[in-house]
């Protein structure tokens, strides 16, 4: 069970984040409408994790995430972001944040997050990694390293698909994809979607860390 504080400014979306939690065991110790209110609470209470609603990952984003780690260094930090807010990739590296979740989240997906920023792992939402994905993957599929089927699974994967999505449209087994997939990773020195969605930014050499739902 982990001890958290949780800010959104829409009451009802706020109260339907600490039912989800507290469903899952953990315990929500403070809840606000406004994300400068976090820093107050984080410091009075002290929780494992700060999950707070924000417009965008910009600049007052990143100065808040500054603030809550100078106050309790040890606090995971897991922010939910708009799906307008102008997604970027320099902009989500410079949060420095241990979860990034899109708005509308599922349940499953939120209680994933928490796990896993509770057991000290980076999780970045598998739709936010899509976005990233299909915003420029030329960049990457243009690479002479990858062979013929590498570069169309790569470009499948850049569209948003699943595993399963694509053996289907393929004719292949899940398998066969992850087998290809591994070797795109491994020629680009990648380590999972998260990964590929920065190096389809141009950033195959600054991997963030995070890791999205499915690894492969």
């Amino acid at each position: 069970m982990s001890t958290l504080v949780v800010a959104d400014p829409r009451g009802v979306y706020l109260a339907g984040l600490e039912w989800v939690l507290r469903k899952a065991g953990h315990d929500v110790v403070a809840e606000c409408h406004r994300a400068v209110d976090v820093l107050t609470h984080v410091e009075r209470h002290r929780p494992d994790i700060a999950i707070v609603g924000v417009e965008a990952a910009g600049p007052q984003a990143t100065s808040l995430s500054v603030r809550l780690k100078a106050s309790h260094s040890a606090l995971g930090i897991i922010f939910i972001v708009q799906p307008n807010g102008g997604l970027d990739v320099k902009e989500i590296q410079a949060l420095d944040i241990d979860g990034l979740l899109l708005d509308g989240v599922s349940h499953r997906s939120l209680v994933e997050c928490v796990n896993a920023v509770a057991n000290g792992k980076k999780w970045i939402d598998n739709k936010i990694v899509q976005h990233l994905l299909m915003r420029s993957p030329q960049q990457l599929l243009s690479s002479s390293k990858l062979t013929g089927r590498e570069s169309e699974i790569a470009d499948l994967v850049s569209r948003g698909m699943r595993n399963k999505t694509i053996a289907q449209r393929l004719h292949v087994s899940e398998g066969t994809v992850k087998m290809h997939l591994h070797h795109v990773y491994a020629k680009l020195n990648l380590g999972s979607r998260a990964e590929l969605a920065w190096a389809a930014h141009g950033k195959g050499s600054d991997h963030p860390g995070t890791r999205p739902t499915e690894l492969i």
